[in-house]
């Protein structure tokens, strides 16, 4: 049991660091901002860690969903016509540009253009 609990701590600490890692990489990218500081319908660039990917179901139109945050905050993009983009997954280093609009409370652009700076297969 102990074992187990420190094998936990230790994945625990990791991961944390890891996560602080990404994201002082992420406010090292030339020409991009904090989500904090976007502005809504300006055209803006940021990036961030993927924290989430949703999918539509197939009897829906084809959409893929993303949540990216930076430590700052978070946005919303949304992909359509797709149900997957190689490489955009949870753990993904990636840079946003697009306008971001109001939506019940939350920041979303609407197919965004995207770049991939790393994702986690690449510090695996």
């Amino acid at each position: 049991m102990l074992d187990l609990i420190t094998r936990l701590v230790r994945d625990f600490g990791s991961r944390d660091a890891e996560a602080r890692a990404d994201l002082r990489l992420v406010s090292q990218i030339p020409g991009v901002i904090s989500v904090q500081d976007l502005s809504p319908r300006q055209l803006s660039r940021i990036a961030g860690v993927v924290s989430a990917v949703t999918q539509s179901c197939s009897g829906d139109s084809p959409r893929l969903h993303i949540t990216v945050a930076d430590g700052t905050g978070e946005v919303h993009a949304q992909f359509l016509g797709r149900r997957e983009i190689s490489g955009i997954k949870p753990g993904a280093l990636i840079v946003l540009e697009g306008r971001f609009c109001a939506h019940d409370g939350a920041l979303k652009a609407h197919n965004p253009v995207y770049e991939l700076i790393q994702t986690r297969d690449d510090h695996e």
